[in-house]
């Protein structure tokens, strides 16, 4: 059996998608990871979605050349605005900021639905996804941080369960779960991270501009590395 082209950070997200489950790919692009996930039997069907007639295009033909018409379906849409006739199940989201895929969950009303499974990840902002999932009600199930091409990208599986949380500046950023698990690669994100608001904090101050919110993330990475390091 030949197998689509499918990326490590696409891949990240199969550990995440149940068993037999309908699959709504947003933001489908080729379509790669439902046919990816089709072919090796993991769900039973998905909808293939994305706002733009070009991606949607590249996704039907890669759809037809698999043979897989009678199993993934299609749909031009803004986001999940016109995917509740699928009834999904589970849902990804990959490709977009973490801004935007709020934007997206809050759009429609069904997605507080405890039986729905997000599987979300970030491009950039994944500070504020976090804080929009856990201001609204979403549990964050597991996360896992996956490298490719030089990019550590963080890969969410979540599901509503009506609960408001409070999470740390830190555990905005990188994931409680991912904080709890550690590894090579989140030390490598931290570092990374440490860098980035070491720079925005010495611009902030130069430019005269309140830096407790970099101050208080930085306290929090040299803490966490220095407990961690002991």
């Amino acid at each position: 059996m030949t197998l689509p082209p499918i990326s490590k950070r696409l891949l990240s997200a199969i550990p995440f998608v149940r068993e037999g489950s309908f699959l709504a790919d947003v933001g489908t692009d080729h379509a790669y990871l439902p046919l990816y996930l089709c072919l090796t039997g993991k769900i039973r069907g998905a909808v293939a979605a994305d706002v733009r007639e070009g991606p949607l295009s590249s996704a039907k033909a890669n759809i037809k050349a698999y043979g897989l018409a009678d199993k993934i379906e299609t749909c031009l849409s803004d986001g999940l605005l016109k995917l509740a006739p699928f009834a999904p199940e589970d849902v990804s989201i990959f490709g977009m900021g973490g801004e935007l895929i709020a934007s997206i969950m809050a759009a429609v009303d069904w997605t507080k639905d405890g039986k729905l499974r997000f599987i979300l990840q970030p491009m950039t902002k994944t500070e504020s996804l976090r804080a929009y999932l856990a201001r609204e009600g979403f549990a964050i199930l597991d996360e896992t941080l996956t490298k490719e091409d030089g990019r550590i990208y963080q890969t969410l599986s979540v599901a509503f369960d009506g609960k408001n949380r409070t999470l740390s500046p830190l555990a905005l950023l990188v994931g409680e779960k991912n904080l709890e698990r550690g590894g090579e690669l989140l030390a490598e994100l931290l570092l990374a991270k440490q860098k980035t608001f070491t720079e925005i904090l010495a611009a902030k101050r130069a430019a005269g501009l309140d830096t407790e919110y970099e101050r208080t993330v930085l306290a929090e990475i040299e803490s966490y590395l220095k407990e961690k390091t002991l």
